[in-house]
């Protein structure tokens, strides 16, 4: 009966049916925004192209209860879902837009709120392209930089950890090597359609069971030379950076491969079970970042997403 109470209580209001007077009652220090942000994207033949934004969705929702519950004082404003996003996967079906301009949109929405005052927009968002990632923190650090505003995106940070086998992320999931998101599991395996069977279960096509499981392939060109460049780097000691461009390798082998497939991963090892775990830790490293913003107010939260080092590559055309 209480938790229904608190439900009951809990409103969260739609930016775009605001009025004028409506958004200049809102305590700034007390409104907390939240949008979803993710490309529309090819996920292999059991999920739909908007997978990314279908799963934000979700997180996004969870977002705001869990955080209703350690502040109930919280006031929350979902802005309209953003169907943008960097690095989609090349193959056609996808829509991708340069890391620059997700960077621009992002800045500019984050600059808009802040001149009215409000300070925090937090970000859901479910795809793992690095200039995708780059181009959201980049956008997060100049709001900081330049109006002392907070845009957060903690799957900057949830994918490292997934690729990387964070331990305290893994632990928290429960999940293993192969079936968490990471490398293996990069796109449409079991991780993701774990997720959307939680999170969308009436999109996840029927026979995805059958969907046959996609293999790395081998290094070969491009992918092979950055991957001999990450254990350079790794040998002079830049441990962060060289496992970094060692996930870069892999992702290229996948995409620069001739008979690429459109996943990666076995969707047909996905369980419900596996999708509420990963969202929980999800919930978990989000509610750690977001309350790093809300008990300071003076101190910038940074994410380091994966091949920050190399941002520049954020300027490449797609």
């Amino acid at each position: 009966m209480e938790e229904k109470a608190e439900r009951k209580d809990f409103e969260v209001m739609e930016y775009v049916e605001m009025s004028l007077p409506e958004l200049r009652a809102l305590d700034p220090g007390k409104t907390v925004f939240m949008i979803s942000v993710s490309p529309i994207e090819v996920h292999g033949p059991h999920l739909p192209v908007g997978t990314d934004v279908f799963i934000s969705d979700d997180l996004a929702r969870r977002y705001m209860e869990e955080l209703h519950k350690r502040r109930p004082e919280l006031v929350f404003v979902k802005l309209p879902s953003l169907y943008v996003g960097s690095d989609a996967l090349p193959v056609a079906g996808s829509l991708s837009v340069p890391a620059v301009h997700l960077e621009g949109v992002l800045t500019a929405y984050g600059k808009g709120l802040a001149r009215q005052g409000f300070r925090y927009l937090f970000v859901a968002d479910n795809h793992g392209g690095p200039r995708h990632q780059m181009g959201v923190e980049a956008a997060a650090r100049t709001l900081w930089r330049k109006h002392r505003f907070y845009l957060i995106d903690p799957f900057g940070a949830d994918f490292r950890y997934m690729v990387q086998h964070d331990p305290k992320f893994m632990s928290r999931t429960s999940l293993g090597p192969g079936v968490c998101g990471d490398d293996p599991d990069c796109h449409a395996g079991t991780n993701e359609t774990s997720l959307m069977l939680v999170c969308s279960p009436e999109r996840v096509r029927e026979g995805f069971r059958n969907v046959k499981a996609s293999l790395p392939p081998a290094r070969r060109g491009a992918a092979a030379f950055v991957g001999g460049l990450a254990a350079f780097v790794r040998l002079l000691g830049g441990s962060t950076l060289g496992r970094d461009l060692d996930h870069l390798a892999n992702t290229l082998a996948w995409v620069s491969d001739p008979d690429m497939i459109p996943y990666m991963g076995d969707p047909g090892r996905a369980t419900r079970e596996a999708g509420e775990a990963m969202l929980a830790a999800r919930v978990e490293v989000a509610m750690e970042l977001f309350e790093r913003a809300l008990a300071s107010g003076t101190e910038p939260v940074h994410i380091q997403p994966m091949l920050w080092g190399v941002r520049i590559m954020k300027k490449m055309p797609e």
